[in-house]
């Protein structure tokens, strides 16, 4: 999302939309890498990620315990597993900002087809019979209206967690960002951080995701627009909606001010069609409304924050849940740098938590280590964000569990002059999600 660095050019091309081809078996990642990797578009093969002087990609393993579970899971990237492109800017792309700029998400419609989203502000959908035979579709499927008063919640949004429950009627959360540095009437400085207010609303489709509704406010921080705070502010980047018991959940990260704290919030509805029916945990129980603060008044704003999980469990933001479903355990992606242990040195990549309640988490450790967008350094010449984690063979109509063999899906961005260009690609690889032989 629109939420690292400026944008820099580059040129927008056009071409054919081209096919990802099948893996071997019925949509299952076959177990021994395919090389060289597959690519559904564009002549680029393996690039070297500058300083780092590799070809190839590091696979990591790792052994998580899930502190309310007795179980471990063993996350781990194979030895040799090669990108392969699902979608490439150079050829596919639609227009210039036509780019995979949010974690992908995925659902099955009502005829049995795949649509999966990782889109930028003007939403396309890439369709098809599997995940591993999706097509680009220029056409534009749900885009903010550039609103300038904050209080409609309507400026520029991505729509970022689709969640059906027929494949006809999808609802989805939006990360919806209100740029005040420009309308300098209300943020005098101009300045892109400094004003930057931040909202999840939801939007519906009646047509399978052909088209989405205007968004509704969903939650945010219970505070009215500053322009002088000095930094953003609010809620930010929400993760797939996963459902347990009856609940649908899922995660935000919020930017503290004032009441509000720094750090990972959890939330749920019985309801996905009523966005004031959301709940964010406060320590204890789902009891935290989210009052909007232009309709409602900024009164007693303790009443309207959630309490972030620990954050030595989650960092990060996270990007993407799954559940694991032969161990019921919750697997919680994120992208960040940090040290693996204490003394050592920080470390970028894809970190992994488990937890068997969505509440309490293990420790997080490192699954795949890469160079992110995050880093802004000069000594690469591309980046990797937004991981997510989808399995070809999920039960769920919105993906969110695996069997163990699924796929780590993430956004490789292109560098110039030491900054992220348009030339953006969706790309996965292989990821094993399994009991440790020691549970």
């Amino acid at each position: 999302m629109g939420m690292f660095g400026r944008r820099a050019p580059t040129s927008g091309r056009r071409a054919p939309t081209l096919t990802l081809p099948r893996s071997a078996g019925e949509g299952t990642p076959p177990h021994a890498p395919q090389s060289p990797p597959l690519r559904s578009g564009g002549g680029r093969g393996p690039t070297k990620w500058g300083g780092w002087g590799q070809y190839v990609l590091i696979a990591c393993t790792l052994l998580l315990a899930s502190p309310a579970h007795a179980a471990d899971l063993r996350v781990s990237v194979p030895a040799g597993a090669a990108l392969e492109t699902v979608y490439d800017h150079r050829t596919q792309a639609c227009e210039d900002w036509d780019v995979p700029d949010a974690p992908a998400r995925a659902w099955k419609a009502a005829d049995g087809s795949v649509r999966l989203l990782a889109a930028h502000t003007r939403a396309r959908v890439l369709s098809g019979p599997s995940l591993n035979e999706l097509h680009h579709a220029c056409r534009v499927v749900f885009q903010s209206a550039k609103r300038d008063d904050p209080a409609r919640f309507d400026d520029m949004g991505w729509l970022t967690s689709p969640y059906t429950l027929d494949g006809t009627t999808i609802y989805g959360l939006v990360h919806n960002e209100y740029h005040g540095h420009k309308r300098r009437d209300l943020c005098p400085t101009g300045d892109y951080m400094a004003c930057w207010w931040n909202a999840l609303t939801l939007t519906v489709s009646h047509d399978g995701g052909q088209s989405f509704g205007p968004a509704r406010y969903v939650a945010g921080v219970p505070y009215r627009f500053r322009g002088d705070l000095g930094k953003r502010a609010g809620l930010f980047a929400p993760s797939n909606i996963v459902e347990r018991d009856g609940w649908y959940y899922a995660m935000a990260f919020a930017e503290g001010i004032g009441a509000q704290k720094r750090g990972v919030c959890l939330m749920r509805t019985r309801d996905l069609a009523d966005p004031a029916s959301w709940r964010a945990w406060d320590g204890r129980d789902f009891t935290v409304r989210f009052r909007d603060p232009y309709t409602e008044g900024e009164a007693d704003p303790a009443a309207s924050v959630c309490a972030p999980l620990p954050p030595d469990r989650l960092p990060f933001t996270v990007t993407s849940l799954v559940r694991h479903t032969p161990s019921g355990l919750y697997v919680a992606v994120m992208a960040g740098r940090r040290a693996e242990r204490k003394g050592a040195e920080p470390v970028s990549g894809v970190w992994v938590s488990t937890s068997a309640d969505l509440i309490g988490w293990s420790a997080p450790r490192l699954a795949w280590a890469a160079p992110l967008l995050t880093d802004k350094t000069c000594a690469v010449d591309e980046t990797f964000y937004y991981p997510a984690i989808l399995d070809p063979d999920a039960r769920s109509r919105n993906f969110e569990d695996t069997d163990g063999n699924a796929w780590l899906y993430l956004t490789r961005l292109a560098q110039k002059n030491c900054k992220p260009t348009r030339d953006r690609d969706l790309v996965r690889i292989m990821i094993r999600v399994e009991p440790s032989q020691s549970g």
